[in-house]
């Protein structure tokens, strides 16, 4: 007896979640990779999931405006660097205290007008990581300049300079 109700538990909501899948395959709007492929995620405990999604109910303190439900969600949102990168791109410059890269050249001049006492220039690799950020997306999460984050983040010999061009 137990089989059969554990067994139309579960088909029932799967016979559904297929009807309802078909009768959504034209609407835009709605997502229908739910159903059925939902269902095999949950039974064969899939580790990644294909449309993740997490509904969350929040403290009357906090729901009172849009910006504090923005703050939650960039809280809990999992954001890597490649999701707010827009370019990278590997230069190879043989002296980066005066770069033959045009477009750095008063950007540079200007840096080591003031030298960072921290920074030996002999030990300046002539290769450059340029890691250009998505500014709007930036924004959106409330991302600040993550140079210190660079820095601090391993103990590899590396250096980070931010220019907001």
């Amino acid at each position: 007896m137990i089989g059969c109700i554990a067994a139309q538990s579960i088909g029932e909501p799967a016979t559904q979640m297929t009807l309802n899948t078909f009768h959504y395959a034209g609407v835009s709007a709605k997502n229908v990779t739910l159903g059925v492929p939902r269902l095999r995620e949950i039974i064969n405990v899939a580790k990644i999931i294909k449309t993740p999604s997490l509904s969350v109910c929040l403290k009357p303190e906090v729901n009172k405006t849009k910006e504090n439900a923005k703050n939650v969600q960039c809280a809990l949102e999992n954001t890597t660097l490649r999701s707010v990168t827009q370019a990278i791109e590997a230069w190879y410059d043989p002296d980066p205290t005066s770069t033959m890269i045009e477009e750095d050249f008063e950007f540079v001049k200007a840096y080591y007008e003031m030298p960072d006492e921290e920074i030996d220039p002999e030990k300046i690799s002539p290769w450059l990581l340029r890691i250009e950020l998505n500014r709007e997306m930036m924004v959106d999460k409330k991302i600040s300049m993550a140079t210190n984050r660079i820095v601090d983040s391993r103990n590899l010999d590396k250096y980070c300079e931010f220019c907001s061009v």
